[in-house]
């Protein structure tokens, strides 16, 4: 029989595993892909969507009509529990799934609830439902303070890497950016400020010194006040409070939300006390070792970031590829930040490794990194999901080094 692997959640880290098996053992493997939604959700297109620069449909990707293409199989339900000791995924409705190998993909809960006013007038980006919200008070009115930022996130004891304190700034910027410059071309900036606050202490604690350099007069040209060091505690009509005491006067606060794993990883005692999955540097558990673990609910991933989460997948599959074919050629996992800002007119691309040891830490600004962002965006989505091939990364890389290090 066929070595049954199931995938938990179809987002960049579950189709990048998929995609994986499917170029090089499609025909030697029975794959079931398992998530709550029929639709992936390309996340980096949401603040597109939330400044109706983008049509929702464009960030949603239909999951069962392209697992099933390449003969596999698809399942659209809620998971209940995992038993790792007899190889089964336990589904809501009580149905089981056998497993060979267990790829845990499911992302990160974002916990709006742990805000206290959120429900009531707080806005976010991290989900479609969110994003449609900003966009129907975008389109009424924003008001004369606007305050964006991330929630401390408290991590469990599987966080072993350096950790942060706000899972990934990188939408922070592009928030904050995108909303100065909506507001330039509709001649209303000079009426509202724009504050970000970080609980680090600094801003983009995950990039190092020439990152900051480039992107200061960037934010100062902005006109965005920049607040460190500042823990979220509540969300009122007029102001928001932090848990030093200090408010800020706020009309519109824009918020990512502490994360946390889903309950059931907790019960199926896999995850860490925060339910996020301690693995090694391939990615697999260290106790149940055909359990693996990818993008933002591994527990080692710093930042929850969508370039990780790939680079995570593709370790995990090769680790599995390489154990089916009994042919070693494991690819390991090289961790860096890659992500691109839309600013409106023009955008910024961060090209750091200096979070893991390395010595790159560049920035790449103008309208060409907003192209870059197109293409991505455009690949992703017509492709079903899929990354653009690796010569075109490896190329990116190199072109990116040699360019800005003149």
């Amino acid at each position: 029989m066929k070595p049954k692997v199931v995938i938990l959640g179809s987002g960049f880290a579950g189709f990048g595993a998929f995609y994986s098996f499917v170029k090089k053992i499609n025909d030697k493997v029975d794959i079931t892909v398992v998530d709550s939604s029929v639709f992936s959700l390309s996340k980096p297109i949401l603040p597109e969507v939330a400044f109706g620069e983008r049509a929702l449909n464009e960030a949603l990707i239909p999951i069962g009509k392209y697992i099933e293409k390449y003969n596999h199989k698809f399942i659209r339900k809620e998971v209940k529990l995992i038993k790792p000791d007899t190889n089964q995924v336990i589904l809501e409705d009580d149905s089981i799934i056998a497993y060979d190998y267990l790829i845990i993909s499911l992302g990160a809960v974002k916990d709006y609830d742990a805000i206290e006013g959120f429900r009531e007038y707080g806005y976010s980006i991290c989900d479609y439902t969110q994003a449609l919200r900003f966009l129907d008070r975008r389109a009424n009115l924003i008001g004369n303070n606007v305050v964006i930022g991330a929630c401390l996130t408290q991590w469990g004891s599987a966080s072993t890497v350096k950790t942060l304190a706000a899972p990934c700034e990188g939408p922070i910027g592009e928030i904050m950016f995108m909303l100065d410059h909506y507001l330039r071309k509709h001649n209303r900036r000079s009426n509202t400020n724009i504050t970000v606050f970080t609980p680090g202490e600094i801003f983009f604690e995950d990039v190092g010194e020439r990152v900051h350099k480039n992107m200061e007069p960037i934010i100062g040209k902005s006109n965005i006040n920049v607040v460190t060091k500042k823990i979220l505690k509540h969300i009122d009509k007029e102001y928001v409070e932090f848990e030093d005491s200090s408010r800020l006067n706020c009309d519109m606060a824009i918020i990512i939300p502490p994360y946390r794993g889903p309950k059931f990883l907790i019960d199926s005692n896999i995850s860490d006390e925060a339910g996020f999955v301690p693995t090694d540097k391939h990615m697999r558990h260290p106790t149940f070792k055909n359990i693996f673990a990818a993008g933002d609910i591994n527990a080692t991933s710093m930042p929850k970031l969508g370039h990780i989460a790939v680079k995570q997948s593709h370790t995990a599959a090769s680790v599995i590829i390489s154990e089916i074919m009994q042919k070693e050629e494991i690819i390991p996992f090289e961790p860096e930040i890659l992500c691109i800002m839309n600013r409106g007119e023009e955008a910024t691309l961060i090209l750091s490794d200096w979070m893991y040891g390395g010595n790159r830490d560049l920035t790449f600004n103008g309208k060409i990194s907003k192209l870059m962002k197109m293409g991505f965006d455009a690949f992703y989505f017509y492709s079903h999901g899929k990354m653009p091939p690796k010569w075109s990364e490896d190329y990116l890389n190199k072109l990116l080094v040699k360019c800005l290090n003149k």
